[in-house]
């Protein structure tokens, strides 16, 4: 079952809904980039352009043969299931099942898109951070894959 702890101190400010993002509280520019290395080490995954309107953003897609997840697995229409935004934002979106995206929510982790069927999750501040953030990836990639824990 998919559990993270709730996420310390107050919420960070966001704009939206296009763009849609992290004003304060940004991630370091070190973990920001340690959790984009991983993001792309997963198996199965490949880069390209983003299908969202902030161009900055860099996805990860799903190879149709590493996942059948359901349509809402991913972004638009397409492989995309997660970004990470530029440095000066540094939270991500990417797309969770109902209840994850639920107890994300609840844990303070971030919020859900305004008009998109996706999850804002804030960028991580620190080195606990970085690893709840980390599995809340791991939950996306699950839920692409077509084997989330619900």
């Amino acid at each position: 079952m998919f559990d993270i702890p709730d996420r310390g101190g107050p919420a960070p400010r966001t704009r939206g809904p296009i763009p849609h993002g992290q004003l304060n509280q940004i991630a370091p520019t070190t973990l920001q980039e340690e959790l984009w290395q991983r993001m792309r080490s997963l198996a199965g995954v490949y880069l390209a352009p983003t299908h969202v309107p902030y161009p900055e953003a860099r996805a990860i897609h799903l190879a149709p043969e590493f996942g059948t997840g359901p349509d809402d697995a991913f972004i638009k229409h397409s492989r995309e299931f997660a970004h990470l935004h530029p440095q000066q934002d540094g939270s991500l979106h990417l797309t969770l099942p109902p209840i994850a995206k639920k107890l994300v929510t609840e844990a303070g982790w971030g919020v859900p898109h305004p008009i998109q069927n996706t999850q804002l999750v804030y960028g991580p501040r620190d080195r606990e951070e970085i690893e709840v953030v980390w599995r809340v990836v791991l939950e996306s990639y699950s839920y692409a894959r077509g084997r989330h824990s619900e």
